[in-house]
């Protein structure tokens, strides 16, 4: 069969091209082939162009109808097709998938571009925008200021060579994200650690054993197969009692991106910070970091570094304490002489957790089985908003190990549907996240379209006839991602790019983290926490202990993801071109900080996704600042309940539900009573001393 003619078979038979036929309008993924993405990506664009065109041409005077709301729609098709790429390039990334990437987002980058660049266009959202706007509602409101606001952001003031320049820029970081990611998994991907002594397993878990010998096996080796996916990684690095196996690992895994082979990531790095800086100066703003703080809670840097200063103050000395604790219990376990070094660390913090607190993971794993914890985690769902799940069998799927529920209201009406993928494989992306394939917003007529929600994780996948048993670090994980979701499921908005969880960057990951407030909850977890051979309901002592183990090194906990911030706001507060080392400036950034020497050669940025690739650049305190957020509302839920159904209620209404179609400060203090406070979060970790400026 000629290309030509393959091409054309291909383009008759695309899936998104007629209505699926499918329930609920799910993705036919059993019927999408590979090359029906970038065709749909293309006839998606062209809608949306011809979409913008009638919006340009229309001669009647621009309003918000026939101008904003209008543009909101537009492009609803292309999103989904992006979305659902998404979905399947996430579970499993090969070349193949990769190359597809690329193309597609480069052609949605330069699509991007030509909507924001559009003069006719933007000349009729600056005249409603500047125009009477009292008959509109508040939601409509909002979202004209952030449609104006974000083709302002976007370029639309820019002429000539500078416009010109704004679409190189960002059609360069467009490919440099992608390649970013692309060496972190095939970096991760390359590595592996042969183990063919039995004696150099002391210490491992036998599922964890297992779990490696049947890796090995699949791979044609004797013996057992270590990787870097965290499945393998974090249980290896924490209970393996041969320290020189530890050290082989941790420096492989702490220089991903960053072993000078054809995968590095220092030069990505390098060049993805000065075209920000450069696109920033483009725009108006001093610095990147000041171009994106201008749209969140934290509004600018300033308020970012006093919040990460006073974590800092808290912090810092608990932090030293806690590793000063440490060393001494590990050179009480192996001798005065012995060199506390950064892949010691897990290993340790795991044995003193056990001495000071009597819990280790073998304890908690039978009582976490996944299934179990998943119908907790719908448990509490249905406990607190009334909604309850189905799990359906008939609907194509992204990844055979994945699985899909529908989510239906407490009046039994349908909500949404919940796709997940828990186990890790090789080329998934690695890892927690939820996504959206399909957004939830309504028709002009009240037709309402409901979100279809991912929820991906990276569990190890059972040998047969095994269960997956989680820790308690896994299980938190879980309820944050199950949170992502819950504020996906529950949008109730109008216009779609409005929808939950499209809310400013700080303010997103608060309904994630109030979610793992309820994993050392003896009211939530005595539903669910049995033991996953005897039935037996978790010992009363083992929840105890679970609860008082949750200040266990929360110190360095909040110092290392204070740290982190000040990477990202340190790469992106640069006012000059950046043309040094970039481990070396790493490393200055965090001195202050440092409870632990780093190891020559390992450094964090060249594998931190999440601010060169992940849409957190600039943005990566919002981590802590949602603590603050989730730990003061949380507050409200212990002193009225936590399974409080009116407190739950209130929760939803003002914040769940409403994505961006307000201010995220207006619906917090709405819930609240009173703007946020750090006191709970200081509290909820155990720390004493508290700095007099909070």
């Amino acid at each position: 069969m000629s290309e030509q003619k393959k091409e054309k078979d291909i383009l008759a038979e695309n899936p998104f091209f007629t209505p699926y036929g499918t329930p609920y309008g799910a993705i036919p993924y059993d019927r999408i082939l590979l090359g029906h993405f970038v065709p749909a990506v293309k006839e998606g664009i062209r809608r949306e162009e011809e979409a913008i065109e009638a919006i340009c041409s229309n001669e009647e005077p621009a309003t918000f109808g026939n101008t904003i709301a209008a543009l909101d729609r537009a492009g609803l098709m292309l999103g989904e097709v992006i979305g659902a790429f998404n979905a399947l390039l996430n579970a499993r990334s090969n070349d193949e998938l990769l190359a597809v990437e690329e193309e597609i987002e480069l052609l949605h980058t330069a699509h991007s571009n030509n909507i924001t660049l559009n003069e006719r266009l933007f000349t009729r959202i600056k005249e409603v925008y500047e125009g009477d706007t009292s008959q509109l509602s508040g939601e409509q409101k909002r979202l004209l200021e952030q449609t104006y606001k974000s083709f302002v952001r976007n370029g639309a003031n820019l002429q000539g060579e500078e416009r010109e320049e704004y679409r190189r820029l960002t059609e360069r970081l467009a490919v440099l994200g992608i390649k970013f990611q692309e060496n972190c998994i095939k970096d991760t991907d390359a590595y592996t650690l042969h183990v063919t002594e039995a004696s150099d397993l002391e210490g491992l878990p036998a599922d964890v054993i297992d779990a490696a010998h049947n890796n090995a096996k699949e791979n044609g080796h004797e013996g057992w197969l270590f990787t870097l996916h965290r499945p393998s990684y974090l249980p290896f690095i924490t209970f393996c009692r041969n320290r020189d196996l530890r050290r082989q690992m941790y420096m492989a895994y702490s220089t991903i991106g960053a072993k000078g082979n054809s995968h590095d990531n220092r030069a990505i790095v390098a060049e993805t910070v000065n075209c920000r800086l450069r696109l920033a100066r483009l725009l108006g703003y001093n610095t990147y970091s000041d171009y994106i703080l201008d749209e969140r809670m934290a509004q600018n840097s300033d308020a970012v570094f006093s919040m990460l200063g006073k974590l800092t103050w808290s912090y810092l000395p608990v932090a030293r304490k806690e590793m000063d604790e440490l060393m001494e219990y590990a050179r009480e376990c192996e001798g005065e002489s012995f060199v506390f070094k950064p892949w010691d660390f897990a290993f340790y913090s795991e044995k003193l957790k056990e001495k000071k607190h009597g819990l280790n993971d073998s304890m908690v794993r039978p009582y976490f089985e996944l299934n179990q914890v998943i119908h907790g985690a719908f448990y509490l769902a249905t406990r607190l908003y009334g909604i309850t799940f189905k799990q359906n069998h008939d609907i194509p799927l992204f990844n055979p190990d994945a699985k899909v529920w529908e989510v239906y209201d407490y009046d039994g009406t349908f909500l949404a549907l919940l796709y997940c993928d828990f186990y890790a494989r090789k080329g998934k992306h690695a890892g927690a996240w939820m996504d959206a394939i399909k957004p939830q917003y309504k028709d002009p007529d009240g037709t309402d379209h409901h979100p279809h929600i991912t929820l991906s994780t990276n569990y190890r996948k059972p040998l047969p006839g095994k269960p997956t048993l989680l820790n308690h670090d896994e299980v938190n994980t879980l309820m944050h991602e199950f949170g992502h979701c819950l504020h996906g499921i529950l949008s109730d908005v109008i216009y779609a790019s409005q929808c939950s969880p499209n809310v400013l960057w700080d303010f997103v990951e608060m309904p994630s983290q109030i979610m793992e407030n309820f994993a050392t909850e003896e009211e939530f977890l005595k539903n669910f926490a049995f033991h996953h051979e005897t039935g037996e309901d978790m010992p009363q002592e083992v929840l105890q202990k679970i609860k008082d183990a949750r200040t266990f090194n929360a110190g360095y906990q909040c110092v290392r993801q204070v740290g982190l911030g000040l990477i990202d706001q340190a790469w992106h507060n640069i006012s000059r071109p950046f043309d040094g080392d970039v481990i070396e400036y790493e490393h200055s950034v965090t001195e202050a900080l440092r409870v632990m020497k780093p190891v020559e050669g390992t450094g964090i940025t060249p594998q931190f996704g999440h601010i060169m690739s992940g849409g957190y650049a600039a943005g990566y305190y919002s981590y802590k600042w949602a603590e603050m957020l989730d730990a003061d509302a949380f507050a409200r839920f212990k002193e009225e309940g936590i399974m409080n159904m009116k407190v739950a209620q209130s929760f939803r209404d003002n914040i769940l539900s409403k994505g961006d179609s307000e201010h995220p400060m207006e619906l917090y203090i709405r819930f609240r009573g009173h703007r946020p406070q750090i006191e709970p979060l200081l509290e909820r970790d155990g720390i004493k001393t508290i700095c007099p400026h909070l």
